[in-house]
């Protein structure tokens, strides 16, 4: 098999392996079987061409001839929803690639089977098979040929917040591994005996070396993906006590819920997801999570601490919990989540299953993120409602919460247009709560209308279109809005995702998938995190009444009259606050604990950059020693030292001489001093007798080679600065570049 072959072969396994860490993004695997048929054809027209000799520029033509081929005929197999049959083959691969990067923009991972998402796989699977090509069998860089597969697995490593598994980075590490071993038979079948000789390593005793630097870069590829299994939140190793997964308590990223509320809103038809009973008597919002962070792309979660226990510590900001609790028995439908939903403020839960919750925002989650757990789940709660009087709360000034440093920071890339909105429309008021239901009643008023069809824009593009140009959205945009601008005014925000209370029946309440729902939740000195509704009422009904400055009817809430505009009282300012700030203490394991899991992340990291940085100094050793541990024919050894003579050349920055080994012996014992000169010389002199003699007569000088082989590495490394040596031994260049043909 021809060294071309090899490296074809090697390069089209490691990209077919490395397409299978996609998979936990999409519900449709079939975009793997498709992507196999591109990387096969890719990979043989690379083994075809470069058999006959073609040049790169030549094969790399073609290959990407083929993946627009490709590409093109499978969007004709494709529906697109914007494009009929009429329209043009550009126009319906355009439309295509818009409708998948609107659904990856859209969907929540897993995501729903959709033709644009697959064509975008395939073809960008493809472009990554073509450069992992190019690395290895191109440009001749095998070592590099990690980065193009590694993308792949970094998209749901990074992006998706869940498990990826350690089999997805084995995925890539053994790709990679395949790569190496093929470069490693290349470089021993350079080494023929005679005049085509070329290198010195023999068959037999190169063999070892190659599998044992396979083993040697194995070793820490394993170790690195068990430190990031510990460490990382999108790695975990299932039944140990460390790291995030479910055997682990460390800090949790969790995914997106604003993506299923879009999704389950835009649902064709409607249907009945959760029936509970509670004491409460007009029902409950059923909460999943909440958001606290802002930023550039809008509202999002951060990393928490899980704690184990079904009994709740005390509710964040509150100085006094209501005597009263409400008792509600819930029963989860076809529908599941990662989140349990409750009511805020849950007291004690009792749930089958691993389920913990975070202290400071008193969600309750899987701790194996395993949403089906959550399907057909009855459960039940205890809990308290938050339902401040509107004068208590008006006399209130805005807390500082524990996690202050994310949900009151004002990011500093607002843009002004929105923070001038905020300050506008709380001009009037003098407290922070009459601020919030200023803020509130500006959103219910008839200047917006409710509708979930989609917009452009999200982040704060987002919240521009919806508060100053085309105003109308669905209850994120409702949410996003206020909480945003409750930042603005002082008063910490954050916006919650969930359920709203649903239609009461003969047996209970019952929630559909279309109750789902966001809200803003405010902080108040002594009150803690406030439900506010800025959502209109043509979907939730009346404000809470601590919400508005008028509690005297639903006259006080503008939406509940199409026509009307916000009152006077709902923007009439209030008494001064009496009260002094709430400073909060850190609630025991947020900040340290985030730090603790950084400083694991941080050391997982480094350990995998130090086993990648070792592996090139690892295999060098290892060829090193392979080739002067004087086992094999004479023949074989002559050949082996002459070869690491040659490659420390290179190593050190030096130019390999051209000719006999003769006239190389000779420039060689030039540039050497006189102790190592010698021995150069003896060396090709015996390089000179095993290649031309008829039979190799040694003269006794084998048991000397070795030892002659190191003295003139030591001459070849004398002259060389630091920097040099660490170069020489961290990426030594004889392992990135093909070796000079000999005569």
């Amino acid at each position: 098999m021809r060294a071309s072959d090899r490296s074809a072969i090697a390069v089209t396994i490691s990209v077919m392996l490395a397409c299978l860490t996609v998979t936990p993004l999409t519900q449709d695997p079939g975009f793997v079987g498709l992507s196999w048929v591109l990387i096969t054809a890719i990979g043989a027209t690379s083994l075809g061409l470069r058999r006959i000799r073609l040049t790169n520029g030549v094969v790399l033509s073609a290959q990407v001839a083929i993946l627009l081929f490709y590409s093109l005929a499978l969007s004709l197999t494709l529906v697109s929803p914007t494009s009929d049959l009429g329209t043009p083959w550009f126009e319906h691969y355009a439309s295509l690639w818009g409708a998948g990067i609107e659904h990856m923009r859209t969907q929540a991972s897993p995501m729903e089977p959709d033709d644009g998402v697959k064509l975008i796989f395939v073809t960008v699977i493809g472009m990554i098979m073509i450069l992992t090509d190019l690395l290895v069998s191109g440009v001749g860089r095998p070592a590099w040929a990690i980065a193009p597969p590694a993308t792949l697995f970094l998209v749901p490593a990074l992006g998706l917040s869940t498990d990826t598994g350690v089999i997805s980075f084995c995925f890539i590490a053994i790709g990679y591994l395949a790569i190496l071993i093929a470069e490693g038979l290349n470089t021993t079948a350079r080494w023929t005996r005679g005049l085509s000789r070329d290198s010195a390593e023999g068959f037999g005793t190169a063999m070892p070396v190659v599998w044992r630097a396979a083993g040697y870069l194995a070793v820490p590829a394993i170790v690195g993906t068990i430190v990031l299994g510990f460490a990382l939140p999108t790695l975990s190793l299932p039944g140990l006590g460390f790291g995030t997964g479910p055997g682990g308590n460390g800090p949790l990223q969790l995914t997106d819920p604003t993506l299923d509320l879009r999704r389950n809103l835009l649902q064709p038809e409607d249907r009945d997801v959760i029936q509970y009973q509670t004491t409460a008597p007009d029902g409950v919002y059923l909460r999943l999570a909440s958001l606290p962070q802002l930023n550039a792309n809008g509202w999002s979660n951060v990393q928490i601490q899980l704690e184990s226990g079904q009994s709740l510590p005390a509710i964040p900001g509150l100085s006094s919990e209501p005597g009263e609790r409400q008792t509600t028995t819930i029963q989860v439908l076809d529908f599941s989540s990662q989140y349990l939903p409750l009511p805020y403020a849950p007291r004690t839960y009792e749930a089958e299953g691993d389920w913990r919750f975070d202290a400071n925002s008193l969600t309750v989650v899987n701790a194996g993120r395993r949403a089906q757990d959550l399907r057909r789940l009855t459960y039940s709660v205890e809990s308290v409602n938050i339902e401040p009087d509107s004068s208590e709360l008006n006399d209130a000034v805005a807390g500082t919460p524990a996690d202050a440093a994310v949900t009151a920071v004002i990011p500093p890339d607002l843009p002004d247009s929105l923070v001038q909105l905020a300050n506008r429309i709380t001009a009037d008021a003098d407290t922070p709560a009459a601020k919030a239901a200023a803020i509130q009643a500006h959103l219910r008023s008839n200047q917006f209308t409710y509708s979930t069809e989609p917009l452009p824009g999200s982040g704060y593009e987002a919240l521009q279109n919806f508060l100053l140009r085309d105003r109308q959205g669905y209850c994120e945009q409702f949410a996003s809005a206020m909480a945003m601008m409750a930042r603005v005014i002082g008063i910490p925000s954050r916006v919650s995702v969930g359920f709203l209370p649903g239609e009461r029946d003969e047996e209970g309440w019952k929630v559909s998938i279309r109750d789902m729902h966001a809200w803003p939740e405010l902080y108040f000195a002594n009150h803690g995190w406030v439900r506010f509704e800025p959502t209109p009422a043509s979907v939730t009904g009346t404000a809470p009444s601590w919400t508005v400055q008028n509690e005297d009817s639903a006259e006080s809430d503008p939406s509940a009259d199409p026509s009307s505009e916000p009152t006077a009282d709902e923007l009439s300012p209030g008494t001064a606050p009496s009260v002094a700030p709430n400073e909060q203490p850190n609630v025991p394991g947020q900040g340290v604990n985030a730090r603790g899991g950084r400083t694991l992340v941080g050391a997982g990291i480094a350990l995998v950059l130090l086993a990648i940085l070792a592996a090139p100094a690892t295999l060098r050793v290892r060829r090193r020693s392979g080739r002067l541990n004087g086992e094999g024919p004479a023949e074989e050894q002559v050949e082996a030292a002459w070869a690491e003579i040659r490659d420390t050349v290179l190593d050190y920055g030096g130019s390999w001489p051209e000719g006999s080994p003769r006239a190389i012996g000779d420039e060689m014992a030039h540039r050497l001093d006189e102790e190592e000169s010698e021995s150069m010389s003896r060396v090709a002199t015996l390089v000179e007798r095993s290649r031309y003699a008829r039979s190799f007569d040694h003269g006794g000088s084998m048991n000397e080679l070795p030892a002659m082989t190191s003295e003139i590495r030591r001459g070849v490394a004398a002259p060389a600065d630091v920097r040099r040596r660490v170069m020489a031994l961290l990426f030594p260049r004889s392992l990135f570049r093909r070796t000079p043909r000999e005569p």
